[in-house]
């Protein structure tokens, strides 16, 4: 993948009708969700449809497909009211890049995990965490290792070709009232970090203890059971709640690879 006249090559899509005037040297790169499951092509052709009234210069799909519909030098219109280190109208001076994710979820009287619109969200995908402009905390649907990849990718590319972008933040950061994305369960800081072609955040590992520990859906045994991690199997901590459950990925018994919760206590 590069960049060709402002577009990716592979990537650009088609344009969108929705932006304003010349982006002369972004110095801000700004991560949004979409709160969708649409995939990139989805959102982009949400994007490029008269009625969005509002787009961002790429999608990342949660398979890594990446999806462009503004060029890098045309203001998108994806941060609404904004302000950053005193400066407003942040759209006049970033670049948007929405990552397809539900963002946050909520957990229906009957147990289910759905999205804001409705949808059911497999509860594997969903981590409690606290926002940082929140007291709360609340559910949130985590960031896949495919989409951070393209994510990391595209992104080393943007920041090579516009040497003027200073800063990574959130759409959060400079819409703080406004705005939650792209979350809490959004790695800021190992994205940042493997941006920059290092890895500050190292991923932790624990060893279950247990002979056989049940891997279930969500926090708690009332979830459904998705397999057994036997005993010695290494798995990778996603996030280790102060509750008594831990949220795992590695492979279970049989190997498939699985997100999963499991008690915390079993795990070394």
């Amino acid at each position: 993948m590069k960049i060709v006249n402002h577009q990716l090559q592979p990537g650009w899509y088609k344009p969108s009708p929705h932006h304003s005037g010349a982006l002369n040297a972004p110095s801000l790169l700004v991560m949004h969700y979409t709160v969708s499951g649409a995939g990139a092509k989805g959102v982009a052709d949400y994007f490029v449809s008269p009625a969005a009234k509002a787009s961002a210069h790429i999608v990342v799909g949660r398979d890594g497909d990446i999806r462009q519909v503004v060029p890098f030098n045309v203001k998108a219109w994806h941060a609404g009211k904004s302000i950053w280190r005193g400066k407003p109208n942040c759209n006049d001076y970033s670049i948007g890049i929405e990552i397809d994710n539900w963002g946050r979820l909520m957990r229906t009287a009957e147990g289910q995990v759905r999205s804001a619109t409705g949808k059911v969200v497999d509860p594997g995908l969903a981590v409690e965490l606290t926002h940082k402009n929140e007291i709360m905390p609340a559910l949130w649907e985590v960031y896949g290792e495919t989409q951070m990849k393209a994510l990391v990718d595209v992104t080393r590319l943007i920041l090579a070709a516009y040497p003027s972008i200073a800063e990574i933040v959130g759409h959060d950061d400079i819409a703080p009232l406004r705005k939650s994305d792209p979350g809490p369960a959004f790695p800021m800081g190992r994205f940042t970090s493997l941006v920059a072609g290092r890895d500050d955040a190292p991923v932790l590992k624990r060893k279950v203890i247990a002979s056989r520990l049940n891997a279930r859906g969500g926090p708690g045994v009332q979830f459904d059971k998705l397999g057994v991690f036997v005993g010695g199997t290494m798995v990778e901590v996603v996030y280790d709640s102060p509750g008594p459950w831990a949220q795992v990925k590695g492979a279970l018994e049989g190997g498939a690879e699985v997100l999963a919760w499991v008690s915390d206590q079993f795990l070394a």
